[in-house]
């Protein structure tokens, strides 16, 4: 070798020192055994480790264990001669975080590897920008701008691989409810409760994202058949409903789960999501606790929800609702003893729409208390407009949602319309569900506040719904209402025909009357007379009818 070539030698050897001793990213020099061998000064910066600590251990002795897997995969590559580019996390002498932006690439001797070279560039605060604006503050969890980007990508390697992905929308069911009930504190631990029950369920590869309220999104990558989406479905479920602890309130949540396939429910992020939004409102719309995967015929469902939704807004202004009463009996002399108030709402277009179609829609939105109040005060001034005229003056019964009952007003509106009206309150029953014993401390006292106007408590819907049976003794209730779901089944099998004449003998033994409703044949009323119920109501005797037909029923009856 001549002087001019030990020259150049030379020079590249004084712009590698150069390059290596003043970047300002870390490098590291590994062996054929994958030890570092060497470290420039940016290193020691960067890991806050001495070369003496550094030098002869090996890459993944320095890598944070949520990284481990990451840089094995990588090395694995870079042994087969190939480049590899990640982000990793860093171990730091003085446990800091530290996020590196890594490329690894291979040291040949002609074909073979015998060495590899790692460049680290310190992306710390950069990632921690970037986390904070990918991140749910509540919970820690992802958050819906991290979900998209992640779909996204999911979706591209998907096509590319023939894969499948899933995307499952999850929402708590009674969750405002909680919330109401207890404080939006406990709701917000029990959101961090539920989001790490939801991460401890999945593998590395799925993703679970909070994307806002109580309402959670979960990737599964590489899926396999729709029965393993089921499968998984079912098993969140099965988690979610276990019983939460917090402080002195234990109470359960259930979950509703629409599940949405690509590339079968779409081949992009926004219609997959919106294919899953359209299988959770079926999910819902069959009750708690359930999933559904999507069908083509969801869209359409999920479409007419919106156009209801926003018809409902403006019904009240346009004056489209309207009371229907259904007559009470007293079931062994079948005297009339009352009327329920049911809510209709006659559609310009689509004529009359049933309770069923709208009512969990305008809980959903907030507008069953506008709907609610209008409806209490407009059967108590009709109430009291038949009592001036003559009719019997027996009660009439108003439910209360439970969004209703848990406002702190309702003892005041109640109040209220009582006196614009003129109605006696003892003419007033208030219907309320199970679910208002969520804080059985809060439903009592409202309870007794209610009962101090001089007004009757009804508890509806009794054995389908959260509470336990000793609640009914806490309570200040003067009537159990059976569900009809219990009274259309007698005559089909001991089961529940045992429950209802359990309802109507503790109801008896804490002095509280009994009404079942839905009775529509004579059989199902004579078997309700043997167990002593006290009242009943149903299409046997008549239908929910209007202002007119239920003055003709009673004038008649």
């Amino acid at each position: 070798m001549n002087q001019s070539e030990w020259d150049k030698l030379e020079e590249s050897e004084m712009k590698y020192q150069a390059v290596f001793t003043y970047n300002a990213n870390a490098i590291f020099i590994l062996d054929q055994f994958g030890k570092i061998t060497e470290v420039n000064p940016a290193t020691l910066t960067i890991t806050g480790f001495s070369s003496h600590f550094l030098l002869n251990k090996k890459i993944t002795e320095i890598v944070h264990q949520n990284s481990i897997k990451s840089v094995q995969a990588g090395m694995t590559k870079v042994w087969n001669g190939h480049s590899v580019t990640i982000d990793i996390e860093l171990n730091h002498h003085h446990l800091k975080e530290v996020i590196v932006h890594v490329t690894m690439v291979p040291l040949k001797i002609g074909e073979i590897v015998n060495g590899a070279i790692i460049f680290a560039q310190n992306i710390t605060e950069d990632f921690k920008t970037k986390r904070i604006a990918l991140e749910d503050e509540l919970t820690g969890l992802p958050n819906r701008r991290y979900l998209i980007e992640t779909l996204e990508s999911a979706i591209t390697e998907a096509k590319r691989a023939n894969e499948k992905l899933a995307v499952m929308l999850i929402d708590l069911d009674r969750f405002k409810l909680v919330n109401d009930a207890i404080g939006s504190l406990f709701g917000d631990r029990a959101l961090r409760l539920i989001a790490e029950r939801l991460k401890s369920s999945l593998n590395e590869q799925e993703v679970v994202t909070r994307v806002g309220g109580d309402e959670f999104v979960i990737l599964i990558p590489q899926l396999k058949s729709e029965m393993e989406a089921k499968s998984k479905a079912s098993r969140l479920l099965e988690r979610l409903k276990k019983p939460l602890i917090i402080e002195e309130y234990e109470f359960t949540l259930t979950g509703s789960i629409g599940i949405s396939i690509f590339p079968n429910n779409g081949e992009d992020c926004e219609t997959i999501i919106k294919s899953a939004d359209a299988a959770i409102y079926r999910a819902k719309s069959n009750g708690s606790d359930s999933f559904e995967l999507y069908k083509r015929e969801m869209r359409f469902q999920l479409n007419e929800k919106f156009q209801i939704e926003n018809d409902l807004r403006k019904a009240l202004e346009r004056g489209e609702f309207s009371l229907y009463f259904q007559p009470q009996f007293d079931a062994r002399s079948q005297r009339y003893c009352g009327e329920e108030v049911l809510v209709r709402w006659n559609h310009p277009d689509e004529g009359l729409i049933s309770p069923g179609k709208f009512i969990s829609i305008a809980e959903e939105t907030g507008l069953i208390n506008t709907i609610g109040e209008w409806v209490l005060r407009e059967a108590c001034f009709q109430k009291k407009k038949w009592i001036d005229n003559g009719f019997p003056a027996v009660p009439v019964s108003v439910n209360l949602s439970t969004k209703q009952f848990l406002k702190r007003s309702i003892v005041e509106i109640v109040s209220d319309i009582l006196q614009a009206s003129e109605l006696p309150p003892h003419l007033l029953e208030l219907e309320v569900t199970e679910s208002i014993t969520i804080d059985i401390q809060r439903t009592s006292d409202s309870l007794k506040r209610l009962q101090s106007l001089g007004v009757q408590i009804s508890l509806d819907d009794f054995g389908t719904g959260y509470s336990s049976l000793q609640y009914v003794s806490q309570l200040p209730i003067q009537e159990l209402k059976i569900d009809q779901s219990f009274v259309r089944n007698i005559g089909n099998g001991k089961h529940n025909e045992g429950i209802i004449s359990m309802i109507i003998n503790l109801a008896h033994f804490l002095k509280i009357s009994v009404i079942a409703e839905g009775v529509e044949t004579k059989e199902q009323l004579d078997y309700l007379v043997g167990l002593k119920c006290d009242k009943v109501q149903g299409y046997y005797f008549s239908k929910p009818l209007s202002v007119v037909d239920f003055e003709r029923l009673i004038n008649n009856w």
